[in-house]
């Protein structure tokens, strides 16, 4: 412990001299802007909205808007700028919520040769109401499409040669193995994978939860993430935004049924899967029909995003800013494990929220100000996919040309003091560039994503900034522990298995706030660079992502 914070304070000295040097001022934060983050500010924070009395934080409850209320009290007291709607702190979000009857819905297989099947719910497939219509039906051929991919800029195409116009389309969850990692995650995203459906023509999609996904998380365990009502946010006409129209059902079915689809088909289920493990673009006709009915109840609920700004100090950069976000949600009341049904979110994300509003307010006691306007979002609905952050970048409070970059944290680090960081998404920008020189000047390697395939890169909320146009950054820690004595990835791994999304994610179980505290002066390290550097950031050239920049 003692080496390592030598390490942070000679790299922080020798950050400002050189800084100052070169630029008149210092790109690298002061030593005194990054003691103001402590582990005391974090944890204070953090046992308040993971408290039992807020109920979990779910999108659009009371206990929601307690947290909300006490996000937007800290930002007031800290004299930051409200950046909500009209002169608040708050933005808020219309839902639609989209329940399934499921007494009264339905998923049928129908081989060609056999008697059609009606399969169970939760054992078979899961399935989610139609956000657009209370009651629907999707009846055809299926026809399998690999992953449901279609990338021509990576030389790849499920789609070629076949016509799934009318038809329901089966496709794999997840993208290419040989597919880039950050693109991958980008195309295994199910708001792309319905999209490409929709625009081929589908009338409905049925996802595989098979293979290498399967091997990590059974089915029989991923259904428990599926349970309750879906949420849409509305826009000013109420449409429940990016709902397909000619999509009439979709559903996730297991392994086990995606056998059963493929008896009598041109290539066998094993077969099948094995190429696109490979990589191998596919499409064929099964020999089965489905009809998905789809019957829903819908109600509405509202939830804020909250919103202030550090106005920056310099004149001609003051008009840009450094966004910095959070999700303030949680999954809320569910049912119960070993008796207890509160799903308080304390990693989950009531570290990050603690760790945004103590940034904001290290950043409110620095004078001067960055240069650079700061931006400090919590965001509500992440959990139901991260709808807050997708209304807030796509309904900006300020012009979303004017946000130069996004830092988003989630689940700040918490298991254990860490020696590597993985700036997720810093190949594909001029953030990596700083992401490399905060994690130097701290004495910190930087590590590659160690679990691609599980996509994180668009499970969180920086991914809706990032369709915006705004280049994004979410710093995890990497494996390598600075007590010898600890396996990074085996502690990572159990806690997936045990806290992940579970009531027993509170402030009971144990907690290394030194690494709560060194991954948020990362995260505000990297943040105070953009702000202090002239040039804005930038999508490398010709990057993938550099197609949703703005113009």
């Amino acid at each position: 412990m003692r080496t390592t914070r030598l390490v942070v304070t000679l790299g922080l000295i020798v950050g400002v001299s050189f800084g100052s040097a070169q630029t008149g001022f210092s790109d690298f934060p002061p030593n005194e802007l990054l003691q103001r983050i402590t582990a005391e500010g974090l944890r204070a924070h953090m046992a308040f909205l993971a408290d039992d009395l807020l109920e979990g934080r779910a999108t659009g409850t009371r206990g929601y808007q307690l947290a909300a209320n006490y996000v937007r009290a800290q930002f007031e007291e800290m004299g930051l700028k409200p950046a909500g709607v009209g002169g608040s702190y708050f933005q808020n979000v219309r839902f639609r919520k989209i329940e399934l009857l499921r007494d009264k819905s339905s998923f049928v297989v129908k081989p060609r040769n056999g008697s059609a099947r009606t399969l169970t719910i939760e054992k078979d497939y899961v399935m989610g109401g139609n956000p657009l219509s209370a009651d629907s039906t999707a009846e055809g051929q299926v026809v399998f499409v690999g992953y449901g991919v279609s990338a021509p800029e990576f030389k790849y195409d499920d789609y070629a040669g076949v016509d799934v116009r009318g038809k329901i389309v089966a496709a794999l969850y997840g993208a290419p193995p040989k597919m880039p990692s950050a693109p991958g995650a980008h195309f295994s995203s199910s708001e792309q994978k319905l999209r490409m459906a929709a625009e081929h023509g589908a009338i409905g999609y049925v996802s595989i939860w098979a293979g290498k996904t399967e091997q990590r998380t059974p089915f029989s365990e991923y259904v428990r993430f599926t349970r309750g009502p879906a949420l849409r946010w509305l826009d000013e006409k109420g449409v429940p935004y990016g709902a397909e129209p000619s999509m009439r059902g979709a559903a996730r079915i297991s392994s086990s049924t995606a056998a059963l689809l493929f008896e009598g088909a041109p290539k066998s289920w094993k077969d099948a899967l094995q190429a696109a493990e490979n990589s191998q673009p596919q499409a064929f006709p099964l020999a089965a029909s489905v009809t998905m009915h789809i019957v829903s109840r819908y109600s509405e609920a509202e939830s804020p995003n909250v919103a202030a700004i550090q106005p920056g100090s310099d004149p001609q950069l003051s008009n840009e800013y450094v966004s910095f976000t959070a999700h303030l949600d949680h999954l809320g009341i569910g049912d119960p494990v070993k008796g207890d049904n509160i799903y308080n979110g304390a990693a989950d994300n009531a570290s990050g929220t603690s760790a945004l509003i103590e940034m904001a307010r290290a950043f409110s006691e620095l004078h001067p100000a960055p240069r650079r306007s700061l931006l400090f979002i919590a965001v509500t609905g992440e959990e139901e996919g991260l709808l807050g952050s997708d209304y807030y970048a796509q309904n900006p409070t300020v012009p979303i040309k004017q946000i130069v970059a996004n830092i988003n944290m989630d689940e700040v680090s918490f298991l254990y003091d860490f020696k590597d960081i993985v700036p997720l998404g810093g190949e594909h920008s001029s953030l990596g560039a700083v992401a490399d020189d905060v994690a130097r000047r701290m004495g910190l390697t930087v590590s590659p994503d160690p679990l691609p395939e599980e996509v994180y890169f668009v499970r969180s909320d920086q991914y809706s900034f990032i369709l915006q146009g705004v280049p994004s950054l979410y710093v995890e820690e990497g494996l390598q522990t600075v007590n010898p004595n600890l396996d990074g990835k085996k502690m990572q791994f159990d806690w997936e298995v045990q806290r992940y999304h579970q009531p027993s994610d509170d402030m009971s179980q144990a907690f290394d706030f030194n690494a709560t505290v060194k991954c948020t002066r990362v995260d505000l390290a990297v943040g105070y660079e953009v702000a202090q550097q002239t040039e804005r950031p930038h999508w490398n050239p010709g990057d993938f992502f550099n197609k949703f920049a703005k113009k």
